[in-house]
């Protein structure tokens, strides 16, 4: 037999981490590759261990329980999102009775006016078993004294059916609804404003006083990006922009974003590949047009993160910021000074948890953040387990 050519694959990279924080992220990688091998105890796997080796320093986060999952009502809590309305933080999550986006599931909602004691939950978007519907909060916007809530709505996404995934999507026919209020207690219903998105994450305002957010096209994976060019209308139809298919094979789903001051808006995606890297594409045009979708060497365990921007002007990724598969037991908070590079990185919560009651693509750990800057407290909410919601609050004056 002849000799044959072996195929080879080449993949461009988007540096964004700087050679020291890359360190960091081996050494953390490997801290817990060691623990997960059976070596709780470090000195075990390696007789010196000095100080803080492979961890990042803890910062104060002030922890307070929004929801707690019960099998008597509602096991299944994520995909939570924070926001302020006239006075008051307003937190809205999808429950569910056991399982991660089966048919009953609908949106709930609390506030408070501290952001440690909260009322108890009320809905926002019912829906009965009968309707044969899944819904899942997409998102808060808050303006001008009023709220927007954006729902997701599709029919029984076939989990039975789906193999074995992180994900049950099925090309399920999947249309956005708003709910909007002025007082929390009435809601005007606005049906079908978008066909065909998955989203996770409300509209921000962009540099040129547009409203964006991103999320994909169930069908065939796809980025998609939605632009409200009247920012007093969130309730209308946006215009929708296609991010272009990677010439790399990233599958983007999940895009959170900031803008620099240059005015470039950058746009990092879940990537479904399970590269176990966040990928990135930008525009200078205000959103109108994108980069290539590439792969950045920020790491990402599978899951949603959260980009924005601080008051002070630092730019931040929240999430579970490092590339080991599906583990979400830690929630850590990257930081740049100039939105290009990120330099350092700080623990918000981590440890060992357990959900109390199983249910499918319910994973233990810290999941899905969603962050609200509110002068120096940024407030991060997130599952445990995907059965509670909790949130922290950072004062990011005493983070370097």
């Amino acid at each position: 037999m002849g000799l044959r050519d072996v195929s080879v694959q080449s993949y461009r990279t988007l540096n964004v981490v700087h050679p020291k924080l890359a360190d960091q992220l081996n050494e953390f990688r490997m801290r817990l590759s060691a623990i997960n091998a059976g070596y709780p105890n470090l000195t075990d796997w390696h007789p010196t261990m000095p100080p803080g080796w492979a961890s990042f320093p803890k910062v104060p986060f002030e922890r307070a329980i929004i929801y707690r999952g019960s099998a008597q009502s509602w096991a299944y809590s994520h995909h939570q999102a924070i926001t302020k309305l006239t006075g008051k933080y307003v937190a809205a999550w999808s429950n569910g009775f056991i399982h991660e986006d089966y048919v009953g599931q609908e949106v709930h909602w609390a506030w408070s006016s501290d952001g440690v004691h909260w009322s108890e939950p009320k809905v926002v978007a019912p829906t009965p078993v009968e309707s044969g519907l899944v819904k899942h909060n997409a998102g808060l916007y808050s303006s001008e004294g009023r709220l927007y809530c954006y729902v997701g709505v599709a029919k029984n996404f076939g989990p039975e059916a789906a193999a074995p995934n992180m994900s049950s999507l099925n090309k399920p026919q999947m249309h956005l609804d708003v709910y909007e209020t002025s007082d929390l207690e009435n809601w005007n219903h606005y049906e079908h404003i978008c066909d065909d998105i998955y989203l996770f994450e409300g509209p921000r305002m962009t540099q040129g006083g547009k409203l964006m957010c991103c999320g994909f096209d169930p069908s065939d994976h796809h980025g998609r990006v939605l632009i409200w060019n009247d920012p007093s209308q969130p309730t209308a139809s946006p215009s929708v922009v296609e991010i272009p298919e990677s010439p790399e094979a990233v599958l983007p789903e999940q895009g959170t974003w900031y803008q620099t001051e240059d005015g470039r808006i950058w746009m990092y995606q879940r990537d479904s590949s399970i590269s176990c890297r966040l990928a990135l594409t930008w525009s200078n045009d205000g959103g109108e047009t994108w980069s290539e979708l590439l792969r950045t060497d920020f790491p990402n365990s599978y899951s949603r993160a959260f980009a924005g921007q601080l008051n002070d002007g630092r730019y931040y990724i929240v999430g579970n910021n490092y590339d080991v598969l599906l583990h979400r037991r830690a929630l850590l908070i990257a930081l740049s000074d100039d939105g290009y590079i990120f330099d350092r990185q700080y623990t918000l919560v981590e440890g060992n948890t357990t959900r109390r009651i199983n249910g499918q693509h319910k994973e233990d750990g810290y999941h899905y953040p969603n962050c609200f800057a509110d002068g120096n407290k940024l407030f991060v909410i997130y599952s445990v387990n995907k059965e509670d919601i909790e949130v922290g609050m950072v004062d990011t004056s005493k983070v370097d």
